[in-house]
């Protein structure tokens, strides 16, 4: 009797501890910056985050430089269960969800601190729950910096000195809209080959903001940086609906708390890192230009005409200029 008693009790034991390991969860997160930039600092905040709430339940190894594949291949990922989690920019993200295409817009937000109140007001939540019909859950916004234009030969000093460059652009029709309208040849282009064809001379030019510029060493094969300010990027940070189904509603809660804290970090990170990553980029002797915008929002009108179309789109474009 005795030893079917300690037979029961090791049974039960067992039993409770392979249902406490089969509760353990290990996420995979993707991004496509330096580890140094950050998309990396916010993720690596998100992971630290859920893992203290679940008391190590659920922890989530972060994956730079396209480790799990560039962008557009890290949102088929989260489709294919080959990706937990990705922060993608609005740029790629229209691949799958076309609506998001507006945040892509030239010169849609007068500052950060309205682009923080679209991005986590009505609109922002709105194209979340149109995420969501699209197998992404989101999980919250970050940021990719304000962008400008570097150029390997010729300094933009006017809009006009863009005309005929190759411009490498994301592989997205409104950032291909906006550098025809400026008067270049955009040319869509994986972000991983990059620096390759700016060195080889396959593009003239590409679009970035301080911290990726600096910190890809872009200025080495491109040394002209004009300060345009032509659009501020939004970054989905997504996972799958099925994956999100998965979580207990106790979990869920850690990673809403979590994702508050990764978007602080993530989105001051970028905000101190564009002021240091310029002069540090001054210091490097980089030809740094200011051109006149007013050129740059005049030619804009264009692609507002030619992509914000239907009545749903009009809408979240009066909603999101009169924030």
């Amino acid at each position: 009797m005795k030893k079917a008693f300690i037979g029961s009790i090791a049974a039960a034991s067992a039993l409770l501890m392979a249902t406490t390991a089969s509760m353990a969860l290990t996420l995979k997160a993707s991004h496509s910056a330096a580890d140094s930039e950050p998309y990396h600092i916010g993720l690596v905040k998100l992971a630290d985050e859920v893992k203290a709430c679940t008391n190590g339940d659920v922890t989530i190894d972060v994956y730079p430089n396209n480790q799990l594949g560039n962008e557009k291949e890290a949102v088929e990922g989260i489709l294919l269960g080959t990706v937990d989690i990705a922060s993608v920019p609005t740029a790629i993200f229209t691949n799958f969800s076309p609506e998001l295409g507006i945040f892509d817009l030239p010169f849609l937000f007068r500052d950060r601190a309205h682009m923080y109140a679209v991005m986590d007001g009505p609109v922002g939540q709105e194209l979340g729950e149109v995420m969501k019909d699209k197998g992404f859950q989101l999980l919250g916004y970050f940021e990719a910096g304000i962008r400008h234009i570097m150029t390997t030969d010729k300094p933009v000093e006017t809009m006009d000195d863009l005309k005929g460059l190759k411009i490498r652009t994301m592989q997205n029709p409104v950032h291909v809209s906006a550098f025809q309208a400026f008067g270049a040849n955009p040319t869509p282009l994986a972000y991983g080959e990059l620096y390759g064809a700016l060195e080889s001379g396959v593009v003239d030019g590409a679009e970035a903001a301080n911290s990726n510029y600096h910190a890809l060493n872009f200025y080495e094969v491109a040394p002209n940086w004009a300060l345009v300010s032509w659009t501020a990027l939004v970054v989905p940070v997504v996972m799958s609906v099925e994956k999100w189904n998965s979580l207990t509603d106790a979990q869920k809660d850690c990673f809403e708390k979590a994702m508050d804290e990764a978007e602080s970090v993530e989105r001051k990170a970028y905000e101190e890192t564009d002021e240091t990553k310029l002069r540090e980029l001054e210091a490097a002797g980089v030809n740094i230009t200011r051109p006149d915008p007013a050129p740059f929002r005049e030619a804009a009108k264009k692609v507002y005409d030619e992509f914000i179309t239907d009545e749903a789109s009009k809408k979240r474009l009066e909603a999101i200029l009169a924030d």
